[in-house]
């Protein structure tokens, strides 16, 4: 079934009207802005493979944006401004922006700060997402089982990537921390990783890490940990893999944080396939040159894999 949506028309409808079957669903977005339902998530639960993807092949003339958060829907997967549920089997996404407007109000993250752009809250489907733009600030990307991001473009400021996954593959994306509305000195992560137990989480091939200036004393880091993994829990392990990737100046030279020990890291050591771990990284200058990255200034946490594991990995996420 192939559905084109022009501005005025319901995602909402197109996604009541549709029977779970095996065939597949193709929807093609016109350029301009596509509204959500304000404070409502827009939920796609079938077993029919799903592509939507903009006619015009360019994610910033076509725009999916509404707000919601936490304070007017509680748990991850009602929060978000487009949620894949848990029948879903195969979902593609191209060429289009899907934004999360909230904008936080205060620190209390029961009032609304967790605000998805995405949730793809599938554990056994897979998720495929070429040239989206992905805006929101804390939580912007939530994704369980195997998703697979190409030349995508994703900003937030708080944990804006995370989840349950078996792993996530971004490959040539900019993943930008920005500004805090509320304040620009406050401590800013990309990644919280819930990853399954001895999966390889989430790994970043060739990708940029950048982000604005949050002034003097703030602090941004590639990840932190959630804090209860354990050897034989079923996920919320700390896997995080970058790989031939480059990263402002701006970032701690650390990468990874434990926030002073008060959150547990596991696996305790990163290693060839699980735990904080990179190879090859770039530091990005402000003048654009680029430098080599002292691993040694890796948090204690970290591990610096080697070429042949390196490899061992990309063959993992790519096959």
């Amino acid at each position: 079934m192939k559905i084109t949506l022009s501005t005025n028309d319901s995602f909402a409808k197109v996604f009541q009207a549709i029977s779970p079957s095996e065939e597949p669903i193709h929807i093609l977005l016109a350029d301009g802005e596509h509204h959500g339902l304000e404070h409502e998530r827009l939920f796609y639960d079938f077993p029919n493979p799903l592509v939507i993807e903009s006619v015009s092949g360019n994610a910033s003339n076509c725009a999916l944006r509404a707000e919601n958060c936490e304070a007017f829907h509680k748990d991850t997967e009602n929060r978000a401004v487009l949620t894949f549920g848990e029948n879903c089997t195969s979902v593609t996404l191209r060429n289009f922006t899907i934004e999360n407007t909230h904008v936080k109000t205060c620190d209390d993250a029961s009032l609304g700060n967790q605000a998805e752009a995405i949730c793809f809250h599938c554990q056994a489907g897979e998720l495929f997402c070429e040239g989206m733009r992905f805006i929101s600030r804390q939580d912007t990307i939530h994704v369980k089982g195997i998703s697979r991001f190409k030349n995508c473009f994703v900003t937030g400021d708080v944990d804006f990537i995370w989840g349950y996954c078996n792993y996530s593959l971004f490959e040539n994306c900019t993943l930008h921390t920005r500004a805090d509305n509320r304040g620009s000195d406050r401590p800013a992560y990309v990644l919280q990783s819930r990853a399954w137990n001895s999966k390889p989480g989430f790994v970043f091939i060739d990708s940029d890490f950048t982000a604005e200036d949050r002034g003097k004393n703030a602090k941004i880091y590639i990840g932190r940990s959630q804090g209860t993994g354990k050897p034989d829990s079923v996920d919320r392990w700390d896997s995080i893999a970058l790989i031939n990737c480059r990263v402002s100046d701006l970032y701690d030279s650390a990468l990874w944080t434990d926030e002073n020990g008060t959150r547990a890291v596991y696996p305790e050591k990163g290693s060839a396939l699980c735990g904080w771990r990179e190879f090859g990284t770039k530091i990005t200058h402000a003048d654009g040159t680029l430098s080599d990255y002292d691993s040694s200034l890796q948090e204690k946490h970290g591990y610096t894999m080697t070429e042949s594991e390196k490899n061992s990995l990309i063959k993992i996420v790519t096959s």
